[in-house]
């Protein structure tokens, strides 16, 4: 890389290499063509460049790194499944509206934009959203409702042209105590997601800058509730709004996301980016911040049925049991980690196996046993799956396997190469805000 320094230096890369994809997938939106890529190759293939064609076409970024097909083709089954069976719209133009003293500043995700106040959408679907930013122009009248309403004309897979209508209504206060009761901790991480990688994809910012960015964004929320909601309390107190108790992790765990780590590849850090422009509030927080459940005390019932579901551990390797199973799942890809104590009983139930090191993790497949605790493990597998739209592909990885770091960069409150632990990162955030006084 030249002496590049990846921290501090613009990622360039990130920005496509020539106009040609952009201009191809400008034309294609022109004709209402949508393009979805699956991307199969082992080695660098520039997706920066590539995901200019779904991006402004509305289409899918499907890549499946290292593909084995005994270990990922359940996975590519079903994505493309998924993509022609999944409810969608085509042909679609959207426009948001509202309220006098609101303006729209920008739209944010996969569309085509032409006109200043409509978005192209030659395909639409429901894993992705389109997020809008909104200003104000005037003062707002305390007390009374605002209105936001967004109109999307489109076309069903079935060929019928309709319009869609939704119209929100929001109170207006002038009380900011009243903001953070009705704060949304999952629509917070997602604007966070989408700004890193608006920022990160025009190829004009670096990785220090849009960590940078975040942290600010998350110091001057918590600030303002300090300042404005707790301010009899002692400003060595780390006071934190209810709804937004756990925002300092979300931010620490963007800072360790595949999309900022500053030893992620090329590839892997724009698949993800380009996965956080278009996510949901429900697909952003798991990107971040994965559930990880211990699955070695499984209810053995018959059948196994699920949910309830386990209770989450933190993201810690304090929390990892060394003769427990802990599954990992972020919504693209599911871990299971197996300990070196793990019973002989339970591998050989679960594994077919008779110690853990017979598990080879570049091969492993879970596969169903005719006793309790495999039936129990796979329910739960299908279980999350089912929870999620697109098909998590499952990696088994034991205690000292080579592939276990995948495993272990996902503990984002574990103190790492790529970053703080979650206890320096909070002591940060609050010496940030007690500077804010000063």
């Amino acid at each position: 890389k030249g002496g590049l320094d990846v921290e501090k230096e613009p990622l360039k890369s990130l920005a496509p290499a020539d106009k040609l994809y952009p201009k191809m997938a400008t034309e294609a939106a022109e004709y209402q063509v949508a393009v979805d890529l699956f991307l199969l190759s082992s080695g660098f293939i520039d997706v920066a460049s590539l995901g200019v064609l779904p991006k402004i076409t509305g289409g899918s970024l499907y890549r499946y790194n290292n593909f084995s097909t005994p270990l990922d083709f359940a996975q590519l089954h079903n994505d493309l499944r998924w993509n022609v069976l999944r409810p969608q719209g085509l042909e679609a133009v959207m426009r948001l509206r509202a309220s006098s003293g609101l303006g729209v500043v920008d739209y944010g995700g996969f569309y085509c934009k032409r006109t200043p106040t409509d978005v192209d959408l030659p395909a639409l679907d429901c894993d992705k959203a389109i997020s809008v930013s909104l200003r104000y122009e005037e003062k707002l009248p305390d007390g009374q409702e605002a209105c936001v309403q967004c109109a999307l004309l489109y076309t069903t897979v079935a060929g019928q042209r309709r319009i869609r209508v939704h119209t929100l209504s929001l109170p207006i206060s002038s009380v900011l105590g009243n903001l953070f009761r009705a704060a949304d901790l999952d629509a917070q991480s997602c604007d966070l997601i989408r700004k890193a990688s608006t920022k990160m994809l025009s190829g004009t910012c670096s990785l220090n800058g849009a960590k940078d960015a975040a942290l600010q964004t998350t110091v001057n929320t918590l600030y303002a509730y300090r300042k404005f909601c707790a301010s009899n309390n002692s400003t060595g107190q780390l006071i934190l709004p209810e709804g937004l108790k756990v925002l300092p992790l979300y931010c620490l765990a963007l800072h360790k996301s595949p999309g900022l780590r500053s030893d992620a590849s090329p590839d892997d850090r724009a698949t993800w980016l380009l996965h956080g422009l278009s996510s949901t509030a429900a697909t952003a927080t798991p990107s971040i911040y994965p559930r990880n459940f211990p699955v070695h005390r499984l209810p053995e019932d018959e059948p196994s049925v699920f949910p309830p579901l386990p209770t989450i551990t933190w993201l810690s390797s304090e929390k990892l049991e060394q003769d427990g199973m802990y599954l990992l799942e972020d919504g693209r890809d599911m871990h299971l980690w197996v300990g070196r104590q793990v019973p002989l009983d339970h591998l050989k139930a679960c594994f077919g196996v008779e110690h853990v090191d017979q598990i080879q993790s570049a091969t492993a497949v879970l596969q169903q046993f005719d006793n309790p605790q495999s039936k129990a493990l796979n329910g739960f597998v299908n279980c999350m799956r089912k929870m999620r739209s697109g098909y998590m592909r499952l990696r088994i990885l034991k205690r000292a396997d080579a592939a276990e770091g995948t495993f272990y960069s996902r503990l984002i409150e574990d103190r790492s190469a790529a970053g703080m632990s979650y206890v320096e990162f909070l002591c940060h955030v609050h010496r940030l805000i007690q500077n804010k006084f000063q």
